[in-house]
């Protein structure tokens, strides 16, 4: 239900339009689209295609798309793309795991717009980072890596959420 409403209540990107600019009311939601509010009024309605094009454009770092899409995995610098997809396979690899990382991330769960702002600059959200990587790599161990490799994922990634500490 969070997810639906954060998809209804984001801004429209852009409304593609046939032989017209594809610019959007500033601030316009498609839920104001639907309700007919504002700059709506003077739009037609929307149509399914137009929800489906709104929703393509939703960059989130984690989209569900009948299956896991997790869009950061691939951008990462230079031989570091190791560090982030094994935390990741380490902490979805057991369902105990993901139940305890659930109960970890619960005091921030609602605090994406904070977590896209402010980062680990953000004494909560970084708190709980720590946690996630700890039982991340925690986990590691049940991956089928060289221990070398494990001991070079945990120090990079220990090393980026304590920066602060």
């Amino acid at each position: 239900m969070e997810w639906a409403s954060r998809l209804m209540d984001t801004p429209l990107m852009v409304l593609p339009r046939e032989n017209r600019p594809w610019d959007a009311p500033e601030g316009l939601t498609f839920a104001d689209w639907i309700e007919r509010r504002g700059a709506a009024r003077l739009l037609e309605r929307p149509t399914e295609d137009d929800l489906a094009y709104h929703l393509s454009t939703m960059f989130t770092p984690v989209r569900p798309q009948g299956y896991l899409e997790v869009r950061y995995l691939d951008a990462q610098p230079g031989q570091s793309w190791l560090h982030p997809v094994a935390l990741f396979t380490a902490l979805f690899a057991r369902q105990a795991t993901v139940e305890k990382l659930l109960e970890i991330c619960e005091p921030v769960a609602n605090r994406w717009e904070c977590a896209a702002k402010f980062g680990l600059e953000d004494p909560e959200i970084a708190a709980v980072a720590r946690e996630v990587v700890d039982l991340g790599c925690a986990e590691l161990t049940s991956l089928d890596l060289p221990a070398e490799t494990i001991s070079e994922i945990t120090e990079s990634v220990q090393k980026r959420v304590r920066v602060k500490e």
